[in-house]
């Protein structure tokens, strides 16, 4: 005995059968030729005000980012190579090649010491240098800079010790001191920046 529901039978039919037909299905309604219809699920068309794709924006946010990172590796480059050349300078000609020293009779430990530290100057420019061309390795741009500031610290040192030095000292003490940060903060300053036109980006 097969029971049926009580809302599909029909006496009047034979077994009870029900004649009402089903009931349509509303079928969705195909846009007009020519006219867009919705995009399809979890995708955006991203579209400019005439109806082309937004590439012309994209293109130039990402020319504006790019240009500040060239600019930025450009001065960590010219950074790298001002300090290689002072090391090679002072490699070459020791304590001889600083200022009022004329005339002066050479310690030969302290022109052994001197010229050691020239060689790590050196080491420090093509630190730079490198880190501005294989930009993978940006975050040693911090422990670099961090290296050129304690020197600054140590001509502060210096001067409060042993006297003023020469106008030449002091000025490369304050650049020292005072470019180091200043390439940190923008180095953080482009990254932020490049990160929060990324996110605008994929968001407008």
């Amino acid at each position: 005995m097969t029971s049926t529901s009580p809302e599909h039978d029909d006496p009047s039919t034979p077994g009870g059968r029900p004649t009402r037909p089903a009931p349509s299905t509303p079928r969705a309604s195909t846009p007009a030729s020519g006219t867009a219809g919705p995009a399809p699920s979890g995708t955006t068309a991203r579209t400019s005000g005439d109806g082309a794709p937004a590439t012309g924006k994209k293109a130039g946010r990402t020319a504006s980012t790019g240009g500040d990172w060239n600019v930025f590796r450009t001065v960590v480059v010219l950074l790298g190579l001002a300090l290689a050349a002072f090391g090679v300078y002072y490699l070459v000609f020791g304590t001889a090649g600083l200022p009022d020293s004329d005339g002066t009779p050479v310690n030969p430990t302290l022109e052994s010491q001197f010229r050691f530290y020239s060689a790590m100057m050196v080491g420090v420019g093509a630190a730079f240098i490198t880190i501005a061309i294989k930009f993978q390795w940006a975050n040693m741009l911090w422990l670099v800079c961090l290296m050129v500031f304690f020197g600054g610290i140590g001509r502060v040192l210096s001067w409060a010790f042993s006297g003023t030095p020469n106008y030449l000292m002091i000025i490369l003490m304050v650049i020292e001191l005072a470019f180091p940060a200043a390439l940190l903060v923008w180095h953080k300053y482009i990254a932020k920046t490049t990160e929060l036109r990324r996110e605008f980006a994929q968001g407008s």
